[in-house]
């Protein structure tokens, strides 16, 4: 035996009898089986992909099946390959990728345009998922957390102009230009004293043609500014991109991003996300119901509770969800109240509502009464207004701690729907640990995505076509986690009892998804040559 230093490989050049098959890359439970048989599930024509209703008899250079090219991203943002470039490399050389796209070698150009083009599809096949999930029982159903995270654009800040930078700007080019005019008027009589000293002609010439091309280079410049400023004032936007239209300076906590802020709803038994959206506010406050409505829809619940931070806290907000039995958990902020005990000062708390006699008691046993006049505020918010008596407050010994120095009687302002924050303000009392459990929740999916798979930015511009990638890493995170959860087995056995599970003792809207049921166990058996397992314990 000959010895050898170390372990040698084949010869390149080794002729083979039976080549081995692409079949042979990947094991019998590689997850990119499980992409093949759900991708192969789905009725892509219905969910709105095109292509994907072409006939076979059609003219023409037949293009790549959507199928094939919606696995490529589903395999590139799951092992987190995003760029088109970057995959089109990927599936020359990757043997999993080979394998699941039969050796197809799409170019960037096509893989970039299907992530462009069908958006609304790969919303719809991150929902199908979602609906997927909830049949599988891996959601509970009863417990959300909502949470909100910035994502850069494809946009730089300095492509983001405000309506008081481009006043800025405009202010700093009429000081240019005006100084630039006074240089040209100084130049001007200098050429003209030269001409009286020497004669015509021996003027020394001076820079008169250099400066005049800065002043109307200047003053295209302004223009522009002008135009983009007459923009903002024309659509009562507050920020113009000249990059991504969509994008907008988003800043909280001291810091700026210019993107998208990624709203999200995760469900507490897995930690599955099972509602999403983007905007481009930088403000949570607006979104909560809209956000808790999307959560209760998507899990078919009848009440749901939501958990949230201090930044979604709106009393109209509060409302809407109650009025949606929707129980909404969410800190109430302390700014005011702290700024007036930090002054030695009465806040809100030490003042008690007395409903029967609809009045306020203060801390000195008065009572403030209603005023006639109803308000609106700046949030549209219709209130009454409570006032104590002058006369009282005038001799009160405690005065001094109750009003400002200027003040001759002391106002409350109560919602005509205070009763709603007045329950939402018992619920809180008892919420510690369910504002544990919110963190623990809601930091998870971005996380995952912006830590482990390193997501912060999109690739793409505009809200649809960020919003269908959003859908992309919303899916390839669930799907991910899905996977881990139950293991390939397991996937496999919760498919098929899904599937083989009565049709009747199914809820009523999930008859569609039979369908789909159906289909992926098809495409088990026809495409995964391994061997049936056995329902097996979801832990």
């Amino acid at each position: 035996m000959t010895n050898r230093p170390f372990k040698t490989g084949e010869s390149r050049e080794q002729a083979s009898l039976l080549p081995p098959r692409i079949e042979d890359y990947v094991g019998p439970d590689n997850p990119v089986r499980a992409i093949e048989s759900f991708i192969g599930a789905l009725d892509l024509a219905k969910l709105g992909f095109r292509h994907a209703d072409r006939a076979a008899d059609e003219m023409g250079q037949p293009p790549y099946d959507p199928a094939d090219l919606l696995k490529l991203y589903l395999y590139g943002y799951i092992n987190r390959v995003r760029s088109s470039r970057r995959l089109e490399q990927e599936a020359v050389r990757n043997l999993e990728l080979i394998w699941l796209l039969r050796n197809l070698r799409p170019g960037y150009r096509t893989i970039a345009n299907f992530r462009k083009e069908n958006w609304e599809a790969l919303k719809a096949v991150n929902r199908s998922f979602v609906l997927l999930i909830r049949e599988l029982g891996l959601v509970g159903g009863a417990v959300v957390a909502i949470d909100g995270s910035f994502f850069h654009g494809d946009a730089s800040k300095a492509s983001i102009f405000t309506r008081k930078r481009l006043a800025e700007q405009i202010a700093k080019l009429d000081l240019e230009i005006e100084a630039y005019g006074k240089s040209l008027e100084d130049n001007d009589a200098a050429e003209a004293k030269a001409d009286r000293a020497d004669g015509p002609g021996h003027g020394g010439g001076g820079d008169g043609s250099d400066v005049g091309a800065k002043v109307a280079a200047l003053m295209a410049k302004r223009s522009r500014a002008q135009a983009d400023l007459d923009r903002l004032d024309e659509s009562g936007e507050t920020q113009l991109s000249l990059t991504d239209p969509d994008a907008r300076l988003l800043v909280k906590g001291g810091q700026g991003v210019a993107g998208y802020n990624v709203q999200v709803a995760i469900d507490d038994k897995h930690k599955l996300i099972v509602a999403d959206e983007v905007v481009n506010d930088s403000s949570d406050v607006g979104q909560l119901h809209a956000m808790a409505k999307a959560a209760k829809d998507a899990l078919q619940a009848e009440t749901l509770q939501v958990l949230a931070d201090e930044g979604y806290y709106s009393s109209l907000q509060l409302k809407a969800c109650e009025d949606d039995a929707i129980t909404a958990y969410v800190p109430v902020p302390e700014g005011n109240e702290r700024r007036l005990e930090k002054q030695g000062r009465f806040s809100l708390k030490d003042f008690s509502y007395d409903p029967a006699g609809d009045a306020y008691r203060c801390p000195a046993s008065e009572l403030l009464r209603p005023m006639e006049r109803r308000w609106q505020n700046a949030s549209g918010r219709i209130e009454i207004r409570y006032a104590s008596s002058t006369k009282t407050c005038r001799t009160c010994p405690l005065r001094a701690r109750c009003l400002s120095p200027k003040a001759s009687s002391r106002t409350i302002a109560r919602w005509e729907h205070e009763d709603v924050l007045d329950r939402h303000r018992a619920r809180m009392r008892g919420a510690g640990e369910l504002m544990s459990r919110r963190a623990a929740l809601a930091e998870h999916p971005f996380g995952t995505l912006k830590c482990r798979a390193g997501y912060r930015h999109f690739l793409v511009r505009g809200f649809d076509k960020v919003r269908g990638e959003w859908s992309l890493m919303a899916l390839c995170y669930n799907f991910t986690r899905v996977l881990n959860i139950l293991g390939f087995e397991g996937f496999v056995a919760c498919m098929a009892k899904a599937f083989r599970s009565p049709l009747a003792a199914r809820p009523a809207p999930a008859g569609c998804l039979q369908l789909l049921l159906e289909a992926f166990w098809a495409n088990i058996t026809v495409r995964l040559p391994i061997r049936r397992f056995g329902p097996s314990p979801v832990g």
